[in-house]
């Protein structure tokens, strides 16, 4: 049987590949090891990340409530549309009016506003874990005083705007709806643990209110409105169609106020998380030291090839 004269060339070229790494497997090692130590310096000196994490389920009430409300009116349905009135949506559509809500300017910085998280969001840099308590960044905002003092280019000011903010917040939430069990996560990603779950927990009760004070006002615009097409209607028929409208949305606005969960049922709530979510350090070190290694192995193939040319010339 003959040698493949390809082969065989390919075969010592691989052969003479390893044997050059093997014999500056030294440098290799300097740099894997190099770039493991730096990137472990560098991970122990990055915050802990908690990441707090509530499993909610849509609210749907197949006994009458407000998802099965527009079904129960039967005929009164098209009638209710030809006046102008607009029933309550089913929970599904509620649902994705709440997703959307939940990646919204106008919600999620009311949010920030209402709970103060202006100072935690903008200006924190780690969490003191003896004192649960905030470590703030004394170049951003003096605690002592209660005062920005961060240094910014216009049209920034030392006080972050609601919309820095809400970038800043938008960064740590994570919103993840599974398709088939229609199941929906939400988590906020924070330095501290109880702040985050405070957070978590708070951002799915003024998700709720929102929407129950969004269908509250648009129950009590219907029912003012049927009032008066009742007082102006000259025909008894029509007046108890509209009075069977009108039982309709008093039942609507009576089920948006006596209900807690009123678009998202909560499962599980967030709970104080006791172990971090990030950063992974060991893995960090993991991941630079084989970067370093390839970083070593190519300056190795570098030298190697510039001394073959060197070596041709010279020829």
């Amino acid at each position: 049987m003959e040698n493949n004269p390809q082969q065989a060339s390919e075969d010592l070229s691989l052969y003479g590949l390893f044997s050059l790494l093997f014999r500056n497997w030294l440098i290799i090692s300097v740099f894997g090891f190099l770039l493991a130590i730096i990137a472990a310096v560098w991970a122990i000196g990055q915050p802990n990340i908690y990441k707090p994490e509530t499993l909610l389920m849509p609210a749907t009430d197949s006994s009458g409530g407000l998802g099965g409300l527009a079904g129960s009116l039967g005929g009164l349905g098209g009638m209710a549309s030809l006046a102008g009135i607009s029933l309550p949506e089913s929970g599904g559509d509620n649902t994705k009016l709440a997703l959307a809500l939940l990646e919204s300017y106008d919600f999620l910085g009311e949010f920030i506003e209402n709970n103060d998280m202006l100072v935690p969001l903008m200006a924190s840099e780690g969490w003191d874990l003896a004192s649960d308590t905030l470590i703030i960044n004394n170049d951003i905002y003096d605690t002592k005083n209660k005062k920005w003092v961060r240094s910014v280019k216009l049209p920034l000011k030392a006080k972050p705007s609601t919309q820095e903010a809400y970038k800043a917040l938008l960064k740590l939430l994570s919103v993840e709806k599974e398709q088939k069990s229609k199941f929906v996560r939400i988590a906020i990603e924070f330095y501290s643990p109880t702040l985050a779950t405070l957070w978590t927990n708070k951002l799915v009760e003024s998700l709720n209110d929102r929407l129950r004070q969004v269908d509250m006002a648009q129950a009590d615009k219907s029912i003012n409105y049927l009032n008066e097409l009742i007082k102006e209607s000259p025909q008894v028929s029509l007046q108890q169609v509209f009075s069977g409208l009108l039982e309709e949305q008093i039942k609507s606005k009576m089920l948006t106020q006596v209900r807690d969960d009123y678009v998202f049922k909560v499962v599980d709530s967030a709970i104080v998380p006791e172990t971090k979510h990030a950063p992974s350090r060991a893995l960090i070190v993991i991941v630079a030291g084989f970067l370093g290694g390839i970083l070593g192995i190519i300056i190795v193939l570098f030298r190697s090839g510039r001394a073959s040319h060197k070596l041709s010339n010279q020829a």
